[in-house]
Order: C-alpha cells, then sequence, then structure tokens
C-alpha cells in the first residue's frame, strides 16, 4: 500500500523545515512534495538570506547555528528537515540543532566540487561583464576558504565598479552580496568534510542523483531528471513517507 497523506495525523504539531535556494533559475520547492494541508505551516530556510555569508566566510556548521537560532529549539515537537544538492549538509546540520531525533530527507544530495566554485565566479562574472575574458577571471586560491572569499570579493566589487559606475550604491551593494552569498555557500559546502550526511532517513534520487544503497536509510530511485522529481507524484509518497514516519 502506498504511503499517503492520509497517514499524517491531524492537527499534528509537526514541524517541517526545508533548504531551499530561492534565487536558482529554476526554482525547485519541497512544497510541492508536501500533503496540501501541510504546506500552509511549511518553514522555507534560504542559506543565501543570511547575511553574514554577504560579507565574510562562514562556516556551514557556523550558518546552521545562525538559522536554528532563528528558527528555535523545540525538542518536543516532531522534526522533518528536507534538503537538496548542496544544501544537503547544511539541512543535516540543522536537523541537529533544531529538533530531537528529527528526520532528514535529502533529494540528490552532493558536495561542490573546487572546479565548481571556479565555474560560478567565471558565470557570476560574466552577468557583470560579458566582455570579460576567462584569463581575467582568478584563481580561486585553494589555500583555504576564508583566502579564496577575499580574493572573490575583491574581484567582484571591482567588476562592479568598473562595469557600472554611476549605479546605486544601494543597488550595487544588493548585487553584488547576493553573487558573494552564493560564492560564500559553495565555498562552504565543499569545505564542509569534503563528505555528505552519513545517516539521512529518506534519500530521494533522481536520474542523475548518486548514492551508496549500502547506507543507512530508505533510498528512493526515479527515472526523472532533478527538476522534474520535485512534481512527481511517487516522490511525494516518499515524503509522506518521512512525515508519517516523525510523528511515530
Amino acid at each position: 500500500m502506498s504511503t499517503t497523506s492520509a497517514s499524517i495525523s491531524s492537527g499534528s504539531s509537526l514541524r517541517i523545515v526545508g533548504v531551499e535556494f530561492g534565487r536558482e533559475s529554476v526554482p525547485r520547492s519541497f512544497a510541492t512534495l508536501l500533503p496540501p494541508e501541510l504546506r500552509e505551516s511549511y518553514l522555507r530556510i534560504d542559506p543565501l538570506d543570511n547575511p553574514g555569508i554577504r560579507k565574510a566566510f562562514c562556516t556551514i556548521e557556523e550558518q546552521a547555528d545562525h538559522w536554528a537560532a532563528e528558527l528555535g529549539r523545540n525538542p518536543n515537537t516532531p522534526t522533518v528537515v528536507l534538503g537538496y544538492c548542496s544544501g544537503s549538509g547544511f539541512a543535516s546540520e540543522l536537523a541537529a540543532r533544531i529538533g530531537s531525533d528529527p528526520v532528514l530527507v535529502l533529494v540528490d544530495p552532493g558536495v561542490p566540487a573546487a572546479e565548481e566554485a571556479q565555474e560560478l565566479l567565471a558565470e557570476l562574472a560574466e552577468t557583470m561583464d560579458e566582455d570579460l575574458a576567462p584569463k581575467d577571471v582568478p584563481d580561486i586560491p585553494q589555500a583555504g576558504p576564508g583566502e579564496a572569499m577575499a580574493v572573490i570579493a575583491d574581484f567582484l566589487d571591482t567588476t562592479m565598479q568598473r562595469c557600472a559606475p554611476d549605479l546605486d550604491e544601494e543597488i550595487a551593494e544588493a548585487l553584488i552580496g547576493h553573487q558573494r552569498g552564493w560564492m560564500s555557500y559553495t565555498l562552504a559546502a565543499g569545505a564542509h568534510g569534503g563528505t555528505l550526511p552519513t545517516q539521512p532517513a529518506y534519500v530521494l534520487l533522481s536520474d542523475e542523483g548518486e548514492w551508496d544503497d549500502a547506507g543507512p536509510g530508505e533510498v528512493h530511485r526515479f527515472t526523472v531528471g532533478p527538476v522534474a522529481l520535485f512534481s512527481l507524484a511517487e516522490a511525494a509518497e516518499a515524503v509522506a513517507g518521512a512525515l508519517a514516519a516523525a510523528q511515530r
């Protein structure tokens, strides 16, 4: 028998927190995988909304501390935390801080490689200056994420000032702040022990996802792309199973 929202207790104080990146070119949301009656109480966390990561490098643990303080710890409320892709490590750290024995659900968990940060920097720079040559984008230092972030921030600021010297200061800072945040988060996720969480309760994989089935938890594989998975009925059933498990 398929697990559906009917197995989730009505009137429950279940807390559902999802880690999402709202500024993706093709946004994904766990709300589409939740039963309709639970969507209104669903709490979204966008790591890039943390103002601290726009100014300096913050580890994933420090970012999780920030958002845990914003959410508040409630050990008596069943908690489910969901994350996808590079948000998986952050979701794991957040889950450990906001609930007692929380259920963790990950979709296509992954860790950004060093070359991905370099590619992202080039893409961000190109949005400001389409004539920028690849050789003009600095190589991100490998000595440490803090040093890398200093180089990145200086490069982005200099590029913005050169391309739009008359842009309103507040608008310029908002644009650069968002870009610094993306880079800061990507560096932090890549440096987060270099590993994925080891004990998620549920892992949902698209046709591009990878996971060791020998690990703990339930693994659900779907023959759709990473975006289409978020509107798949079978994936919603798997998430409903996680919600029901949190209430037992």
